[in-house]
């Protein structure tokens, strides 16, 4: 079979694992909803298994931005953090700060009590999974949005130093042993933080959940390597194990056991397995999976994940019914379609938009600095 390696913004079935992670959330949330007046087997969770899908986005995340970032040194012998972080500025702002606008418009118009100056600073400064006295409802997924761009404020940085003043081999490999120490000493970080008293027990901070960054940065790193690649050969001998381990072995008994499971062991077989599926996926994407997740329409949810992600809590958390109390289209899944209705206005009138006036703005700044 032959493998395919294509370029970064187009990647094979990482749209697709994209579509699989948002619907997971959703579904999660959806079911969490549902279980205020209806039970909920923990097996239904378990298919609609949110927190992995989110610790999938990590994995991408860490991948494709570790990929670009070696990309521009590969080309230009030199890392832009300055051209990084405008680029990821309009990639994540714009879409964002819609929707806390309109969060801050509602909560002015009394429909979702709450909303107040440190609400609003924490969710734009990307602060809430560390700030104290931050508890409202629509900003509550946003934990998530927070560990990755802590994650960008860090690793570029520490990818830069790695690769200043040495041979690109040497650095890599400086870089991937920084990414490999993070995933090996993360679950002792995670069961210690939590058996400690007097400190905030919030798994949503970057401390405590980065690992599934650094399997992505690993994988970009290591890949093509021989120590990477003699382990990929094993563990894709039988590529459909993959998603089967992730979500019906590992995922299920992170629902089931929660963090018993998670905090030691789970997150970490999720991030190796996710790696492991992420690559395999990247390279064989002519092989029924692959062309599974290629699909049109699996393509379009992926693209449109990030703002799906950003809207769907407005319409799956139980304290809405202060916005229309029991109306149709703020229930699921009657509310599904409201959810996709919003992405799809937010990613073609604020995303894309936004991406091309970015493109412009970085050719400009290019022209200026010749």
């Amino acid at each position: 079979m032959t493998e395919l390696i294509q370029k970064p913004r187009h990647i094979a079935g990482l749209d697709g694992l994209r579509a699989i992670s948002v619907v997971s959330v959703i579904g999660l949330h959806t079911l969490q909803r549902l279980s205020l007046s209806h039970h909920v087997p923990w097996w239904m969770l378990a298919v609609s298994n949110g927190a992995l899908g989110v610790f999938i986005f990590f994995v991408i995340s860490g991948y494709l931005i570790t990929t670009l970032l070696l990309r521009e040194q590969g080309k230009a012998g030199r890392i832009s953090l300055k051209s990084f972080y405008l680029r990821r500025a309009f990639r994540i702002l714009p879409p964002l700060y819609v929707y806390i606008a309109v969060i801050a418009v509602l909560g002015a118009l009394r429909l979702i009590p709450g909303v107040n100056t440190r609400e609003i600073v924490t969710a734009l400064l990307f602060l809430r999974n560390y700030a104290h006295g931050v508890s409202l409802w629509a900003f509550e997924h946003l934990w998530s949005l927070c560990i990755e761009e802590q994650f960008y404020l860090l690793w570029p940085s520490i990818l830069v130093f790695c690769l200043l003043r040495r041979r690109e081999g040497a650095g890599k490999a400086l870089a991937a042993k920084i990414a490999l120490a993070v995933i090996v000493v993360e679950p002792i970080v995670r069961v210690v933080w939590f058996r400690l008293p007097n400190v905030t027990h919030n798994s949503g901070m970057i401390h405590l959940n980065c690992d599934g960054l650094m399997f992505g940065a690993l994988a970009a790193l290591t890949q093509g390597t021989k120590h990477f690649e003699a382990l990929y050969r094993r563990v894709t001998r039988w590529p459909w194990l993959l998603p089967v381990l992730l979500f019906g072995v590992s995922g299920a008994s992170g629902v089931r056991f929660q963090n018993y499971w998670n905090f030691p062991l789970g997150w970490t077989i999720d991030g190796a397995l996710a790696m492991f599926w992420m690559v395999w996926l990247t390279r064989n994407p002519e092989t029924t999976m692959g062309r599974a997740l290629s699909l049109g329409w699996v393509m379009w949810i992926g693209r449109l994940s990030y703002s799906l992600y950003i809207w769907q809590t407005l319409f799956t958390h139980h304290e809405n019914v202060t916005i229309a109390g029991d109306a149709w289209w703020m229930w699921p899944p009657l509310s599904w379609p409201c959810i996709l209705g919003l992405a799809v206005v937010s990613y073609y009138v604020v995303e894309q938009p936004s991406l091309r006036l970015r493109d412009v703005f970085l050719t400009r700044m290019r022209w200026h600095e010749l």
